[in-house]
């Protein structure tokens, strides 16, 4: 059996600050509803009951922030009754005025713009019921100066309210657009680091296989390729993963054209003829790293699919672009089906403001050229 106990929610005082807050606009309230019975004629002059209402008026804003729509209740409750027992006007109205302006800027439009109105009615038929058992009529221009008045507060409210929301919301964007960017970004390094590293050790281990009995030396050779080829998969997985919070906390230099040589071993290993033509050029970090990307997953794509081939790989400056191009004589993909490797090269490139494209010659073959201008990078 549940047993149901009903909790109440304790009493708390608001915040220091709103607190002082209220007691000024009550002191002042206070002083100023005198000072506005002596510019009038009213039919009760302000005594202990009419301070008091002015002053717990006043109070009530100390809670503004925290319930908004029982501060506006609160208000328009006195003040109606302020009105009705024939007190002058004066800055009393004022309260009214801040608590539709706090609960405006704290809702939806749609519900302050409810409580707002049920408000300026009740008050407009206080005023207009003191007029009469005052006076015994009601001015028009009072009651439509009176409305427009009240409007006023719950406008600019709104309008705070709305700016504040859509600066939320696009500071939400922001935040989503920035985690699906780096969410691209590790699927794209995490596929340029496990894809090379798999087809190269899967071409390895099937040389090594292929000549096991009959090339001892090359069984070898292939069995030290894949040990490499996984320390350095390794190697750059715990790199990527640095970047995180609690990631390791060792640094390990990020590859760049340096690092193309060791690459072009292991594709060798497995099996592919690779020639190189990599100047010793000082470029920025990115730019470096974009190289070094590029040939890695143009030599991995080589590797699993171009058959018995030789791959070349160059690389030269060109009024200050970055050509990096890795050419194949296999057997070509005329019919090109690009796949997440292809595209994040091409997001890679065009990151760094450059171009790649990619083709099929007629002869047979593929070649992939990319251009990194040098202004696209930091040192």
């Amino acid at each position: 059996m549940t047993v149901r106990t009903n909790r109440r929610v304790p009493f708390r005082l608001p915040p220091v600050l709103d607190i002082g807050i209220a007691i000024g606009v009550a002191i002042f309230v206070a002083i100023g509803t005198f000072f506005a019975a002596e510019l009038q004629h009213p039919q009760r002059e302000p005594d202990t009951l009419g301070i008091a209402l002015v002053v717990l008026t006043a109070l009530s804003l100390a809670w503004r922030r925290r319930a908004p729509q029982l501060v506006l209740a609160a208000c328009v409750g006195l003040l109606a009754g302020y009105l009705l027992l024939g007190y002058p006007y004066g800055p009393i109205q004022l309260c009214m005025v801040f608590a539709m302006f706090e609960l405006a800027r704290q809702r939806p439009a749609r519900v302050s713009l409810r409580s707002c109105a049920a408000a300026l009615v009740g008050v407009t038929a206080a005023l207009a019921a003191s007029r009469l058992l005052i006076e015994g009529t009601v001015p028009a221009t009072l009651l439509a100066v009176w409305t427009a008045w009240l409007i006023i507060p719950w406008s600019v409210g709104a309008l705070v309210h709305v700016t504040r929301s859509a600066r939320i919301r696009e500071q939400r964007e922001l935040v989503a657009r920035a985690a699906l960017e780096e969410r691209m970004r590790m699927a794209r390094e995490v596929h340029d680091v496990a894809g090379h590293g798999f087809s190269a050790v899967a071409m390895q281990a099937g040389v090594a296989l292929l000549v096991f009995d009959e090339q001892p030396d090359q069984t070898r050779r292939s069995l030290e390729a894949i040990k490499e080829t996984s320390a350095t998969a390794l190697t750059e997985l715990r790199t990527m993963l640095s970047s995180f919070p609690h990631g390791q906390s060792e640094e390990v230099a990020p590859q760049g054209l340096d690092d193309i040589d060791a690459l072009a071993r292991g594709v060798r290993a497995g099996g592919l003829d690779v020639r190189l033509s990599v100047p010793d050029i000082d470029l920025p970090e990115d730019i470096g790293r974009a190289a070094y990307r590029i040939a890695q997953e143009a030599l991995t794509n080589a590797l699993r699919h171009a058959g018995p081939a030789t791959a070349e790989v160059t690389v030269r400056l060109a009024d200050e672009v970055l050509v990096v191009e890795v050419r194949d004589n296999g057997v070509g993909a005329p019919r090109l089906q690009p796949g997440r490797g292809l595209a994040g090269m091409r997001e890679r490139v065009a990151a760094l403001g450059g171009s790649i494209s990619t083709w099929s010659p007629p002869e047979g073959g593929f070649i992939v050229s990319a251009k990194l201008p040098l202004g696209g990078g930091e040192k």
